[in-house]
């Protein structure tokens, strides 16, 4: 049973008084002067330290002096909520400066900063700010803000509805509402990547390498809230020791709901095992994996390391009443589309119980029926059947070029395994905003959400451009003409990460 944990209001450097709660307080009383590992967690967007207080206890027992606290601006905290501004990475500082003079237990050389989603991005800022944290559980957080809610220069709208029901229970700053005044209407972009950027972890990546610090980032490759490709290119980034921990589900809206599945039991044992050895210097074998893990229970204790093979698939001239082949070296094309129609295709939409989210995380699959598709709405490619099992394993892209007359287009892309009736359930989803100018055509590059996905032997892997997807924000003008290119020398093409090479009949 989770205990409530010991509740202290604490008030940092500029008056503001935020509630913090402490887990495994008593064990300091008899516990010898620096001999307990600190764990500082800022709680997620609009949750409150009871939602961590399973967590908390569980790394109590295992003796550590564990501390969450509710970021500013929040329910139980003061001021006004900023977005993991440089007042949320001096709250940080000023909680752990709290613990240092409270607790005489507390070891000031061994200091980790945990978090999920939005405590996730503080986590990092914090460690890139404060030469005190050696290491960094960063779990479905953001590395860069503005790719995380709009990626391809496009708002996702479970991202919108997160951050706005979020602040029901939390007062927003004046930049925080002019913020996202800008993220709905689209205007003034590049002030809205300014804000981003000093939000953003990816803007002080020199500095997590400078002090080497170890960084553990879990992204789940079915978050539709914060997209994980943009924490893939973190984990690029950095050269201290860091490892990308792959794992099922979607994004934790419910972070408690998380210890009620299989999937989500292993990634707080791979956390808590990380901490072990980072902190304690415990044998937990985290240091014999792979950079990118997946979290699997069908693979040798419980995990896979991945290792990508680039498989690439020309894209073939598509026909309004067919599908073209995606093999080879593709050719010369172009396809019509009309602007802003719905082809039939669309993105997962955010689960509120994870519970019911399926063996793999994956909840509610959306579907399409290939023949179905209207040409005019998306130009649609197969793969020939698959000889062997594929196993996807990171962020597959598209590369094409596109022609409108409108200054800017939208184009979605929607990637499918598809089985012998021709019916395809999605794999992974993407969408970039290009701006044409009116000419024709550009070249165009969209990232789909890093995923991974095994197609068994006999399906094929499908794929739709189009210009509508109902959970993406669309720039492109209704019934507008849309052509889509591909040439000879600049071929359109599909770029698979597999965790083998592929077999194709």
């Amino acid at each position: 049973m989770a205990g409530a944990g010991d509740r202290h209001c604490v008030t940092v450097s500029d008056g503001i008084r935020l509630d913090v709660t402490v887990h495994g307080g008593d064990r300091t009383v008899m516990a010898p002067p620096g001999s307990l590992p600190i764990v500082v967690l800022p709680t997620s967007w609009a949750a409150g330290p009871s939602s961590f207080a399973l967590m908390l206890d569980r790394l109590a027992d295992s003796g550590y002096l564990t501390v969450a606290y509710t970021p500013r601006g929040f329910t139980g905290s003061g001021g006004r909520v900023d977005v993991a501004s440089a007042r949320d990475v001096a709250d940080f500082q000023g909680v752990l400066d709290w613990i240092e003079e409270t607790f005489p237990a507390a070891d000031r050389a061994r200091v980790a900063a945990m978090g999920v989603s939005y405590g996730a991005a503080i986590s990092l800022l914090a460690a890139a700010a404060d030469q005190r944290v050696s290491t960094v559980v960063a779990i479905d957080g953001w590395a860069d803000l503005y790719e995380g809610l709009a990626a391809g220069a496009t708002p996702r709208l479970a991202s919108a509805l997160l951050l706005s029901l979020g602040l029901l229970r939390g007062r927003a700053s004046p930049s925080l509402l002019l913020a996202m005044g800008r993220f709905y209407t689209g205007l003034q972009r590049g002030k809205l990547k300014e804000w981003a950027a000093a939000r953003s972890v990816s803007s002080y990546v020199e500095k997590l390498n400078a002090r080497q610090v170890s960084v553990l980032l879990a992204a789940s490759w079915n978050d539709v809230v914060l997209r994980p490709e943009q924490c893939a290119d973190l984990h690029t980034a950095l050269t201290c020791r860091s490892v990308l921990l792959l794992h099922p589900g979607g994004h934790p809206l419910l972070p408690v709901a998380q210890l009620t599945e299989k999937s989500g039991r292993q990634l707080w044992d791979y956390a808590e095992r990380w901490l072990d050895h980072e902190l304690r210097d415990l044998p937990t074998a985290v240091d014999e994996d792979g950079a990118v893990v997946v979290l699997d229970g069908e693979a040798p204790g419980g995990r896979q390391t991945v290792v990508e093979h680039m498989a690439t698939f020309g894209l073939g001239a598509p026909t309004l009443l067919g599908s073209g082949l995606m093999a080879g070296q593709g050719g010369s094309w172009t396809s019509r589309l009309v602007g802003a129609v719905p082809s039939g295709a669309t993105d997962r939409m955010p689960l509120m119980l994870q519970p019911f989210a399926g063996k793999r995380g994956g909840g509610l699959v959306p579907a399409v029926w290939f023949p179905l598709v209207p040409g005019f709405a998306a130009a649609r490619w197969l793969t020939e059947p698959f000889s062997a099992d594929g196993r996807i394993r990171g962020c597959p892209t598209v590369r094409l070029a596109v022609g409108c007359r409108a200054p800017e287009v939208t184009l979605t892309a929607h990637l499918y395994e598809v089985g012998p009736a021709g019916v395809g359930r999605l794999i992974s989803q993407g969408a970039a905003t290009v701006a044409t100018g009116g000419r024709c055509p550009v070249p165009a590059a969209i990232r789909l959400r890093t995923t991974v996905h095994d197609i068994p032997a006999g399906r094929r892997v499908g794929l739709l451009i189009g210009t509508s997807d109902p959970t993406c924000v669309t720039r492109t003008r209704p019934l507008s003409r849309v052509t889509l290119h591909s040439s000879a020398s600049e071929p359109g093409r599909l770029t698979l990460p597999l965790s083998e090479p592929l077999g194709i009949r």
